[in-house]
């Protein structure tokens, strides 16, 4: 065990404010004679000097009822999860602490939730994923900045080294699998041997299988979101950890070489068809399941539980393989409107995977002059100005609009003035036609 002091560390790596709540967190915690300390993640990141704005508090009393006083003597919102013991308080300036009552935990089977019952720090602690992130910093105004570092995190962090706290560490959590690779790829370390051995068991002991769908999501998903996705899915590969999810799914040679079309893509400002930077992570999923047949995709969606986003992107994704690229792909040359209605129906992320995995061919320019320019392409006459015109509602207006917008796809009309004329000159033949 190691307790030093890293105010220093904690003043100079932390934002002013954050250290300053920090302080009147510890001095509230000392006049309800409560111990409080700030752990985690946030601990983790001032030791290797990585921003990270997060506050993790755990103190040594009920976290909703620490966090309501706190806002009473601060100011502040409080929204209280007495199921978990945890809390947040949300600050006038926008500050936002992420409270919690130090627990105990222990699991009744492997991959279940845990059952918890309140405890004391090192209790809390002791329930953590890999020593890295089982580090607090006392902030009571005794003792401020007190590391308590019980398992050698610090150590760990130094010599770059990913290690689990007991020997059934995976075996009761197996999401920690997933977590720690994201993990050593984002920081660049290494699990130690051991750990790399347990890690190994549990896949091959099938303990992927206990956890449900929704977890496994939810790790997948913070992988992707990473800023460099492809070495931790790269790793899960290597690990064996997707083919024990499924056992057809694997990695190809050639998906690193696609993720990095991805990244490529998706690093253009503004993105392609205006892709919601939140929304990105869906194209490299797509991009893992993109090699295997419909039939696997859809069992592993169904395996992870995956929401109808995802869903509907898969099926996108299965139109534009068997029916859009036909044309896209086409050797001849295409209209402008031929190139919006083949892609006009797939959503854009699954476009931006069809560029990234045709990268260079007649497809993937298509799909880029659509995401690019034809998408956004509007035009001004409306089924109201129609109906001025005479035009009947029903499926005339819509007949009449998809020709004027045909037209100013490719170049037909050019402006407002151009699509009104050629609305009444459609308009008329509508009306010659009916009268005859």
């Amino acid at each position: 065990m190691q307790m030093r002091d890293v105010t220093d560390l904690l003043i100079s790596r932390m934002p002013r404010e954050n250290v300053e709540l920090l302080r009147s967190l510890g001095e509230l915690a000392d006049r309800r004679g409560s111990s409080a300390f700030v752990v985690g993640g946030v601990v983790r990141d001032v030791f290797l000097n990585i921003p990270n704005e997060d506050l993790d508090v755990v103190v040594e009393e009920p976290a909703e009822e620490f966090a309501q006083a706190a806002a009473d003597e601060l100011g502040g919102a409080v929204k209280a999860h007495t199921r978990f013991g945890t809390a947040i308080l949300v600050l006038p300036a926008g500050q936002k602490v992420d409270l919690a009552t130090a627990r105990s935990e222990a699991y009744e089977r492997p991959g279940a939730l845990p059952t918890v019952a309140p405890g004391g720090i090192r209790d809390d602690l002791r329930r953590r994923d890999f020593t890295i992130n089982s580090m607090a910093v006392r902030i009571n105004r005794r003792g401020f900045g007190t590391l308590l570092d019980l398992y050698s995190g610090s150590d760990d962090l130094r010599n770059g080294r990913l290690r689990v706290l007991t020997d059934k560490s995976f075996e009761d959590d197996p999401t920690r699998i997933l977590r720690g690779v994201r993990f050593a790829a984002r920081f660049g370390f290494e699990f130690d041997e051991k750990s790399e051995r347990l890690l190994r068991e549990a896949v091959r002991e099938e303990s992927l299988g206990t956890v449900s769908g929704e977890r496994l999501m939810n790790e997948i998903v913070l992988i992707l979101r990473d800023r460099r996705p492809w070495p931790p899915v790269s790793r899960l590969a290597d690990l064996g950890v997707l083919t024990a999810i499924d056992g057809v799914w694997s990695v190809p040679w050639n998906l690193g070489r696609t993720f990095g079309q991805i990244d490529g893509l998706l690093s253009v400002e503004p993105r392609p068809g205006v892709v919601n930077s939140s929304d990105a992570w869906m194209v490299y999923f797509l991009a893992m399941l993109e090699p295997l047949p419909p039939v696997a995709r859809a069992r592993i969606l169904d395996r992870l539980r995956a929401g109808k986003r995802l869903r509907g992107l898969e099926q996108h994704l299965e139109t534009l393989e068997t029916r859009s690229l036909r044309t896209l792909a086409a050797e001849r040359e295409l209209r402008r409107s031929e190139i919006y209605h083949a892609a006009a129906p797939i959503d854009p992320l699954a476009l931006v995977l069809g560029m990234a995995t045709r990268a260079g061919t007649r497809a993937a320019e298509r799909i880029a002059l659509y995401l690019g320019r034809l998408a956004c392409v509007r035009i001004s006459v409306t089924g109201d100005y129609l109906s001025g015109l005479g035009v009947p509602e029903g499926p005339a207006v819509g007949g009449i609009l998809a020709a004027i917008l045909d037209a100013r796809l490719d170049g037909a009309a050019r402006d407002e003035d151009e699509e009104r004329a050629l609305a009444e000159r459609l308009a008329k033949n509508l009306d010659a036609r009916n009268k005859s």
